[in-house]
């Protein structure tokens, strides 16, 4: 897999919507054919990334750059395209959203661009589906990389291409106590730990576990601060999947636990840096909701870290600056010396920063000095994911056997009709048939909805927000509580603004076979793209795309596609592939 630093998703809710809708001739070839590798790229991607969600975002992104793609130069199949071209291409987009927005590579669209063809081409390569010579697949990685967006710390990369100078930072690292203290975390969590993991409170496990790993905590951390670091050590762990923490269920062992437990090898320095930086990225968030002190010595530490990366650190006996209350001195020097003692820092009579906690720390000036997250002891949960009033769903151990729901679901008043035909496991609850109508027609899941017993203007099922009036909790509501046999029903409705209706109906009741639970398992016709009027709204908007003399057609291709078009584009309001829908619904479920 191509290097990944740290990173932002884009807000998008569905990773589907990246796609925007299947539109253009080229743009439908390009859908289908990734359409058909989704199944392979999914299960790829899994042995690298534990984060289905990222791995369709990638995935969208090759879907849209490469239709872009097809319209400028043409493509006969999504394994094989001209790399020179399309790097050429790829610059270019980047180029033209840079120059439109300059704030575009802030936000991301480089670093996804990258991540997701680097990916795609290494699943090409990886599954021997490339068509074209090896050598000019290697010749696109290795271009890719030459464009890496992360790739802007020569050091980083110079040590990565060395293995002597991998082993010899790997070895500085692994020396760390924040590493020693990882490398004891590890095998008590995923033994003695695992016992005890979801019994109790997250901060009491922490401190239960700060206890029992008590001989080996760096020393110079407070009593107090040893839950806390320990929080912090075990969700970098799992940021750089050496273990799983899920909410429900036990922990378990990641991709990259090997590399964290067995650092000898130069291959680990890798995840052992990224571990080092998701340490702390986690130290030094700001933090929010706290006394003005407490926040004002974390402002003081931030800019006393800059001194040091910048040459001049500062000293630890300095007389204190007036322009600071002596608490606010006194907890900044407490923060630097917790540092020190987990070897973030070097001890000694100034706050030096190692050369590889320097390299770890990306753009800490505006890091440390922008706005965070809250990091202290009362916000340990946050650590691992807040306490919900929807349970969180895990993947099954064991295939499900008791009996499945045949649904059919229609959007009402469509015409020609669209629908989807679903297999849904009895034990399911509403919320989950809320996430499985989402990915069966392609919507991201940014607006309310609610579901009616006994037709609209019955009783009311949605999540729990506040100022809305749902009579009952659809998490705490199985599906098969409301629908028990053939020809039961019941009704949805998402984005009250458009008014998107689903009608769901029982169709049959069936064992179990074995196979993908949920699935869909037939349909017909394309969905509606999101925010397009509701079902009036989109088929005036596909008429008007059968009439470029239409005077509203520009204005609806351009709402449709991003950007105007003078050449008519095909829309195929017929297209359907239940495939696309369940390659989501495998990684929701």
């Amino acid at each position: 897999m191509a290097k990944k630093k740290k990173k932002q998703k884009p807000k998008q809710g569905h990773p589907a919507r990246l796609q925007a809708g299947v539109v253009s001739m080229d743009r439908v070839k390009v859908g289908r054919g990734l359409d058909a590798l989704t199944g392979q790229f999914v299960q790829w991607a899994a042995k690298y990334r534990d984060d289905p969600e990222m791995t369709m975002m990638l995935l969208a992104t090759v879907r849209e750059t490469l239709g872009i793609y097809a319209e400028v130069v043409g493509l006969d199949k999504v394994t094989d395209f001209d790399p020179p071209k399309l790097l050429a291409v790829l610059s270019s987009m980047l180029e033209f959203e840079e120059a439109e927005d300059p704030e575009a590579a802030a936000n991301g669209l480089g670093t996804m661009i990258f991540m997701a063809w680097s990916d795609y081409a290494e699943f090409l390569r990886d599954s021997g589906l490339w068509e074209r010579e090896d050598e000019s697949l290697e010749w696109f990685l290795e271009a890719l990389e030459a464009h890496d967006p992360f790739g802007d710390n020569d050091e980083i990369d110079e040590i990565m291409a060395s293995d002597e100078a991998s082993q010899a930072a790997l070895a500085e690292i692994a020396a760390m106590p924040i590493s020693k203290l990882a490398r004891a975390a590890l095998p008590w969590v995923l033994g003695e730990g695992k016992k005890l993991w979801g019994s109790m409170p997250v901060g009491e496990f922490l401190e239960t576990a700060a206890t029992a790993l008590a001989d080996h905590m760096p020393a110079g951390v407070d009593e107090s601060r040893r839950p806390v670091v320990l929080g912090v050590v075990l969700t970098a762990l799992e940021s750089v999947n050496a273990i799983k923490l899920p909410d429900k269920g036990k922990p378990e062992r990641g991709l990259m636990h090997e590399d964290i437990m067995k650092h000898e090898d130069a291959d680990a320095f890798e995840v052992n840096f990224y571990f080092i930086q998701a340490c702390l990225d986690l130290f030094m968030k700001k933090p929010e909701g706290m006394e003005e002190a407490s926040i004002q010595a974390w402002g003081l530490a931030a800019f006393w870290i800059v001194a040091g990366i910048d040459g001049s650190p500062h000293r630890v006996d300095a007389p204190r600056d007036e322009q600071w209350s002596p608490e606010v001195w006194e907890t900044a020097h407490v923060h630097m010396q917790e540092l020190s003692s987990l070897g973030l820092l070097e001890e000694g009579e100034a706050y030096t920063v190692p050369t590889i906690v320097r390299l770890a720390i990306t753009d800490v000036e505006n890091d440390l000095l922008d706005d965070g997250d809250e990091f202290d002891d009362a916000e340990l949960d946050a650590l691992f994911g807040p306490e919900s009033d929807e349970p969180k769903r895990l993947k099954r151990e064991e295939p499900y056997t008791g009996k499945v729901l045949q649904l059919k679901l229609t959007l009402k008043e469509a015409k020609p009709p669209i629908w989807r035909r679903v297999l849904v496991p009895m034990d399911l609850n509403l919320g989950d048939l809320h996430d499985i109508i989402q990915a069966s027609f392609d919507w991201y899941d940014g607006h309310l909805h609610i579901f009616y017993e006994g037709g609209f203007g019955g009783t009311s099922y949605g999540p729990e927000i506040d100022d809305m009036d749902y009579e009952e909790n659809e998490a705490e509501t199985l599906v098969s509580s409301l629908l028990k046999k053939e020809k039961d029903r019941l009704d949805y409705m998402y984005d009250f603004g458009d008014g998107w209706e689903i009608r769901i109906d029982v169709e049959k009741i069936l064992d179990a076979d074995g196979g993908q639970l949920p699935r869909c398992t037939g349909g017909r016709r394309m969905a509606p793209m999101e925010d397009s009027g509701g079902v009036g709204g989109w088929e005036a908007k596909l008429e008007i795309l059968q009439d470029p003399t239409d005077p509203e057609y520009e204005e609806v291709a351009e709402w449709l596609l991003g950007f105007g078009h003078d050449e008519e584009d095909e829309v195929d309001p017929a297209y359907f592939s239940k495939e696309h829908i369940n390659a989501h619904l495998e990684l929701e479920f």
